[in-house]
């Protein structure tokens, strides 16, 4: 039987004295590049950087109420704009909503345009360049929002969680992502297994999804960035607000101020805080967050998804 273990390319190890015998080889412009390269990376990553550390900084600081401030440290520590957000138990609900969204979505996601990648890659698929002509002419042109809306109606769909699950469930970027990695792994590997008596569903699920893991990471990491950001689709198609998302619930909470600023100084009214509180802190807070789940799996997928992007773009 096949697997995906008895399949794998052997690397040799790249040690860093290799690195920089090669970067002593290389010509005096290419050099030149490489320095301008890392510098202007440098100052890519400090402009991505401090706007990301400014918000941090802000979550943890009650000194510097309405008074603007750049420095990336706080003046005064305090987790009181967390005891905030954390205190309303009506986060809790929302926040298992789009995990639910999130896991279902990510899931389904990946299932369906892994297989829907796998039958366009297959050359004598009848009907495959008119398929795919269909994909590339639906991402170009969307039918609108009314059209949409019309179609989760008569589906019934109106205030479920799927009708922001299926509606996001195949996409055609990344059904072509997918289909061209398909094509760079070697048709031998297939007939082989076609030879010992193995189908297609066999061939999938035991030889090349288990191949496609940098691909299928990136597409996950894709797709469930997308589902836990589920926000303006979940206003249109979501009446009881027990079924709202962790980001509609966050909009609720920073557009009611008043109550916000009633719960600051409940907790924050002691002789060392004063009033150095604002909405600004709690506003910090709720970005913080509502990006914590995406920062911890995303070091999980890393790995591959530069692997998976290159791979995936190379047309097959």
């Amino acid at each position: 039987m096949f697997s995906a273990s008895t399949l794998q390319k052997t690397e040799k190890p790249f040690s860093g004295k290799d690195e920089r015998n090669d970067f002593m080889k290389r010509s005096r412009g290419e050099k030149i590049f490489n320095v301008f390269n890392i510098i202007l990376m440098v100052i890519f990553l400090v402009v991505l950087c401090i706007p990301v550390l400014i918000v941090l900084r802000k979550s943890f600081d009650v000194s510097n109420q309405g008074i603007v401030n750049l420095s990336l440290l706080p003046g005064e520590f305090s987790l009181v704009y967390y005891k905030v957000v954390l205190n309303d138990k009506g986060i809790y609900r929302p926040f298992l909503n789009s995990a639910y969204i999130t896991i279902v979505g990510t899931a389904l996601s990946v299932l369906i345009n892994s297989m829907g990648a796998y039958s366009l890659s297959k050359k004598d698929l009848p009907g495959n360049r008119y398929f795919m002509y269909m994909i590339i002419f639906c991402m170009m042109f969307s039918g609108g929002l009314v059209p949409s809306y019309l179609l989760i109606k008569n589906l019934g769909l109106i205030n479920s969680l799927w009708s922001l699950i299926l509606p996001g469930a195949a996409s055609g970027m990344n059904l072509i992502l997918l289909r061209n990695y398909y094509n760079s792994i070697p048709p031998s590997l297939t007939e082989s297994a076609k030879i010992d008596g193995a189908e297609e569903y066999t061939i999938f699920f035991k030889i090349i999804f288990p191949l496609s893991a940098p691909i299928v990471s990136t597409i996950a990491l894709f797709s469930g960035i997308a589902y836990w950001n589920t926000f303006f689709s979940a206003i249109l198609y979501i009446n009881d607000p027990k079924k709202y998302p962790f980001t509609v619930k966050l909009q609720e909470m920073i557009i009611k101020q008043q109550a916000m600023q009633e719960q600051l100084e409940r907790y924050g009214g002691t002789a060392n805080l004063g009033n150095n509180l604002d909405d600004q802190g709690v506003y910090s807070a709720i970005i913080v967050i509502s990006t914590i789940p995406i920062i911890l799996v995303y070091p999980l997928l890393q790995k591959h998804f530069t692997k998976g992007i290159m791979l995936g773009s190379i047309k097959g």
